[in-house]
C-alpha cells in the first residue's frame, strides 16, 4: 500500500511539473501568438478568486491563483497533495463533493454554495467547478459574503415596505410601475403588475399630467406634498390621500417614489362635523355666550364658532372654521397663548379656566372669562369645547371693591394711629404701679406682703408687656413706629444682652454668647434689634428645661447673620409656619401674649431683612434674622 501511494504520488508529482514547465514556458515567450497567452498569468493573479486545479480522486494538484486569494488558512505550497475532505470543514465538503460529482457525471460546469464560521460570524461561498480534460477539475471558491449581506438587507427593506400602513409606489421616469407595496396592489392599484404603465392612475397625479406632477417633485428638490382623492380599483370608493413624494437617482436613472397615507376617515370625520354643526348653529347661534369647537385630531382647526361670538369678536365664522389660531389672529403672541391654554387642557384631561383681555376688530376692549373642556370620542381625537361669557361689568365692579377696601384699610390704620396716640397715658399709671411694687418686694420683715407684692409686680410685668405689644402692633399698622438707623456696634449690644438674661435662666440652662472677636460695626435701629433678640431670647428660655441657650451673629456679605438657638421643646414642622402669626400661642398654658413674634417678624421686615425657623420637636429652635449693614 505504501508503495502504490508512493507511486500516485511521484506520477502527481510529475504531472504537477509537467504543468509548471509549461506555465513557465508560456511566461517566458516573448511576443506570443495571443493576448489571452501574454497576459494569462497577470489575469489569473489578479482575480479576486481562489483557483484550484483537482484530480478526479478530489486531491489538489495545483493552486493556480494569487496567494492573496487564498482564503483557506493554509499556504498554497501545502494545498498541493491535499485531498478535499482534508482542506475544508465537513459542512463545506458535502457541498463541494457533491458538484464535483455533478461535473463529473454531466460533463459541464456546476455551481454549489456553502457557508463558514469564521471569528464569531458567518462567512458565505459559492463554488464554479468546471472540467478540464478528463482528469482534471478547475475550482473556483468566491467569497459573496457581501452580496448576501445586501440581499437579506433588501429583503428586511422589502418585508418593512410590505408591512406599513402607507401606500408605497415606485415609478420611473416613462411612467413605468416597479414597485407597489401590499397595501398600495389592496386598496389603490388593485391586479396592477410592476412593469406596467402606470398613466391611466391619472387621479393619483390630482388634475395634473404625469409629467406635471414629475416637474413638481424635482422642482421641491428634496420633498413635495400634497393630497389627493382617486377611487380605489377594488371597491371603486372614493379614497382621500396624504401623499408625499421624492426622486431617486441610481446610475443617471430617476425613480420617483411616492408615499401614500389615507386620511379618508379624518375628511369624513370633518364632513360628519360639519353637518352636526349645521345642526347646531339653529340651536346656539341666539345663546348670549361665545362658543367654539376645536379638533384636537386636525391641529386644534375650529369647526364651529357661534354668532354670538362672532359679533362680540368682529370676526366671522367663515373666516374661521378650518383655520388654526395662528391662521386668524394678527397677533402671534395671543394665538400662542391660546394654544398654550388647549394644550394644558389636552395635557390634563380636565376643563381649564383661563381669563384674558382682548380688543376687538371694532377696537373695543373687553375681558372674557373662558372654560375649555375635552369631549371625547370612541377611536377618534377628542374635541375641545370653549364656552366664554363677558365679564367686563364684573371687573368693573370688582376694582370699585378694591377702592372700597383700600379705603377700609385707611380707616384701620386710622384707628391703629389712635391708639397708639393713648400710648403715653396708659403707661404712665402702669409704670407708676411696676415702681411701687418694686418698692413693696424690697422692704425688710414683711414676708407675707413681700410675697404678695411679687405677684403683683410679675402680673404688672405681663400687663405692662401685652399692653406694650398691643401698642407696638398698632404702631406697625399704622407706620408710626420709629425706626432710627444710626452707627452702632452688634457686638456691643450682644454682650449687653448676655449680661441681662444670663440670670434669668432656669437651673440647668445656660446662656452661651457665640459672637466674632473685635467690634461689629453696622448701621441700624438698636432699640428695634435689641427688642428682636430680646423676644426671641426670652421664649427660649421659657421652653427651655435642661441644655442651653445660645444666640449671637456672625458677619455676612452686607448682611449681619443673627440666630437665637436653643435645646428645648421644639416646634412640629406643620405649626412652624403659625408661630408667626398674631396672638397665636402653640402652648396655652405659657405665659406671654402671642404678638412677641409677630413684631419681630414685621420690625425685622422694616429693617430690611428676613427672620425664619429651624426646629425639630425635642430637640430644640433655632430662630434666624438678617438685618442689613448699610
Amino acid at each position: 500500500m505504501t508503495n502504490a501511494f508512493d507511486s500516485e504520488a511521484g506520477r502527481l508529482r510529475q504531472e504537477n511539473a509537467a504543468l509548471r514547465a509549461e506555465l513557465e514556458r508560456l511566461r517566458g515567450r516573448q511576443g506570443g501568438r495571443t493576448f489571452r497567452e501574454r497576459y494569462a498569468l497577470r489575469i489569473l493573479d489578479s482575480l479576486p478568486d481562489m483557483l484550484t486545479v483537482f484530480d478526479r480522486n478530489e486531491r489538489c494538484i495545483e493552486v493556480v491563483s494569487n496567494e492573496s486569494a487564498n482564503h483557506m488558512g493554509i499556504p498554497g505550497e501545502k494545498l498541493r497533495g491535499m485531498t478535499l475532505a482534508g482542506m475544508v470543514p465537513p459542512e463545506a465538503y458535502h457541498s463541494i463533493h457533491d458538484n464535483m460529482e455533478r461535473v463529473k457525471a454531466t460533463g459541464k460546469s456546476s455551481v454549489s454554495y456553502h457557508e463558514l464560521g469564521e471569528g464569531g460570524a458567518r462567512r458565505y461561498y459559492e463554488n464554479r467547478i468546471w472540467p478540464l480534460d478528463s482528469g482534471r477539475l478547475l475550482v473556483m471558491c468566491r467569497d459573496i459574503s457581501g452580496r448576501v449581506a445586501m440581499q437579506r438587507n433588501l429583503a428586511m427593506l422589502k418585508r418593512a415596505l410590505e408591512s406599513v400602513s402607507d401606500a408605497v409606489l415606485g415609478v420611473t421616469a416613462g411612467g413605468q410601475l416597479v414597485y407597489a407595496n401590499r397595501q398600495m396592489r389592496k386598496d389603490i392599484l388593485g391586479r396592477t403588475p410592476c412593469g406596467q404603465d402606470v398613466s391611466a392612475l391619472g387621479e393619483l397625479w390630482h388634475e395634473r399630467t404625469f409629467a406635471e406632477r414629475i416637474g413638481a417633485i424635482r422642482d421641491s428638490k428634496g420633498g413635495h406634498t400634497y393630497r389627493t382623492r382617486l377611487f380605489s380599483r377594488n371597491d371603486g370608493k372614493p379614497h382621500f390621500l396624504q401623499v408625499s413624494s421624492f426622486a431617486m437617482t441610481n446610475d443617471s436613472t430617476d425613480t420617483f417614489w411616492f408615499f401614500a397615507k389615507d386620511i379618508t376617515d379624518i375628511v369624513k370625520s370633518r364632513e360628519e362635523q360639519a353637518e352636526t354643526n349645521k345642526l347646531l348653529d339653529g340651536i346656539l347661534d341666539n345663546i348670549p355666550l361665545y362658543l367654539f369647537v376645536k379638533d384636537a385630531g386636525d391641529d386644534m382647526r375650529y369647526v364651529y364658532w357661534n354668532k354670538a361670538l362672532a359679533r362680540a369678536s368682529g370676526i366671522p365664522a367663515c373666516e374661521v372654521i378650518g383655520k388654526t389660531d395662528l391662521e386668524i389672529y394678527r397677533d402671534k403672541a395671543e394665538a400662542e397663548r391660546f394654544l398654550r391654554i388647549d394644550r394644558a387642557a389636552l395635557r390634563s384631561g380636565e376643563a381649564v379656566q383661563s381669563q384674558e383681555s382682548y380688543v376687538n376688530r371694532l377696537g373695543e376692549t373687553h375681558v372674557a372669562q373662558t372654560l375649555e373642556t375635552l369631549v371625547k370620542r370612541p377611536g377618534r381625537a377628542p374635541l375641545l369645547v370653549g364656552i366664554s361669557w363677558d365679564v367686563t361689568e364684573m371687573q368693573d365692579i370688582e376694582q370699585e371693591l378694591v377702592r372700597a377696601r383700600i379705603r377700609a384699610e385707611q380707616s384701620d390704620r386710622l384707628k391703629s394711629a389712635f391708639l397708639a396716640n393713648m400710648s403715653h397715658e396708659i403707661r404712665t399709671p402702669l409704670n407708676a404701679i411696676v415702681g411701687f411694687s418694686g418698692l413693696i418686694a424690697q422692704a425688710a420683715g414683711r414676708g407675707e406682703c413681700a410675697r404678695f407684692a411679687e405677684i403683683v409686680k410679675q402680673n404688672s410685668d405681663i400687663l405692662l408687656r401685652l399692653i406694650s405689644d398691643i401698642l407696638d402692633i398698632a404702631k406697625v399698622e399704622a407706620g408710626t413706629l420709629d425706626y432710627i438707623r444710626q452707627p452702632m456696634d452688634l457686638a456691643k449690644l450682644c454682650r449687653q444682652l448676655y449680661e441681662i438674661h444670663r440670670d434669668r435662666t432656669r437651673d440647668g440652662v445656660s446662656l452661651v454668647l457665640d459672637i466674632p472677636g473685635g467690634p461689629a460695626p453696622i448701621e441700624g435701629d438698636r432699640n428695634r434689634i435689641q427688642q428682636v433678640f430680646t423676644n426671641l431670647i426670652t421664649n427660649a428660655c421659657k421652653f427651655t428645661a435642661s441644655g442651653e441657650v445660645r444666640f449671637g451673629f456672625r458677619m455676612e456679605e452686607g448682611a449681619a447673620h443673627c440666630f437665637c438657638r436653643d435645646t428645648g421643646i421644639g416646634i412640629p414642622r406643620d405649626k412652624q409656619q403659625k408661630v408667626f402669626e398674631r396672638f397665636v400661642k402653640l402652648n396655652a398654658f405659657a405665659r406671654g401674649t402671642g404678638l412677641g413674634l409677630s413684631i419681630c417678624q414685621m420690625i425685622v421686615g422694616k429693617l430690611g431683612g428676613r427672620i425664619w425657623l429651624e426646629s425639630e420637636p425635642g430637640r430644640g429652635s433655632t430662630f434666624h434674622f438678617t438685618i442689613p449693614t448699610r
